[in-house]
């Protein structure tokens, strides 16, 4: 909950004057795991749901002020993510292997996926949106097919 909300929470009230003197917006990073439960990331999965909530919160709040407040969020992407949870690199790039092969566009996203999303929301492009969720997960929530039943099956 310290780095995957409370962290956004600061953050974000103490930006807001600043956003809204140089007509800023906010992006949260979440997770398809705020949205559909995986075995085992209870606690992250939790606290990726109160950021999504957060953020339709924070859109209602900043909007008068005209700051817009959104959140992406990512399915598999190619990332260090794992490593960085002590999953060894070759068993890591298993794990991703397994999750392209279920997605619907047959691949796991890559990190400029999620930052083209990032650019969209902070652009003039995106001036009409707020409070929302953008997913980019290349159809792994539409598809409904990715549990840890399925992962073993590729692995």
């Amino acid at each position: 909950m310290q780095i995957n909300l409370n962290s956004v929470v600061y953050l974000t009230h103490i930006c807001v004057e600043h956003l809204e003197k140089t007509k800023g917006n906010v992006i949260n990073i979440s997770s398809i795991a705020a949205m559909r439960a995986f075995t085992g990331f209870s606690p992250y999965s939790v606290a990726k749901a109160a950021m999504d909530m957060f953020t339709k919160c924070m859109a209602a709040e900043l909007g008068p002020k005209r700051i817009r407040v959104n959140v992406i969020n990512p399915g598999p992407i190619r990332t260090e993510f794992m490593e960085a949870m002590s999953t060894p690199k070759e068993m890591s790039d298993k794990i991703f292997d397994a999750y392209g092969k279920l997605t619907m566009v047959g691949r796991v996203g890559e990190s400029n996926d999620v930052g083209d999303s990032i650019l969209y929301l902070a652009s003039d492009h995106a001036a009409f949106v707020t409070g929302t969720n953008l997913i980019v997960d290349g159809g792994v929530l539409a598809a409904n097919n990715i549990n840890s039943d399925a992962l073993k099956d590729f692995m």
